[in-house]
């Protein structure tokens, strides 16, 4: 989801995908290698010097930023709520 949700801004290198999202590189290759076999991501290769590579969303792909955008919206209005949650359990579990 949250490569979904950087993509959404349009074509992306991989480094700038890895530093937004502060991942290891190569957990980041091995997602991007699925989200493009399942056709979802697109990636470009620049032959240049040195070679510059490109991901982004596919017509398909960007059918799941409406979901993303949902999902984040609810992560950001229940955040507290689970806060709180997580806090009582903790609370509960030391005892």
């Amino acid at each position: 989801m949250l490569i979904t949700h950087v993509l959404e801004g349009g074509p992306t290198r991989f480094n700038d995908l890895k530093n937004r999202l502060g991942v290891s590189g190569q957990v980041l290759a091995r997602t991007l290698r699925d989200l493009e076999r399942d056709g979802l991501v697109a990636r470009r290769v620049y032959p240049e010097v040195p070679v510059r590579v490109e991901y982004e969303l596919t017509s398909l792909g960007g059918t799941m930023c409406p979901v993303v955008r949902e999902i984040r919206q609810w992560a950001e209005l229940t955040a507290e709520a689970i806060g709180e949650a997580r806090a009582a359990y903790d609370r509960g579990q030391r005892s």
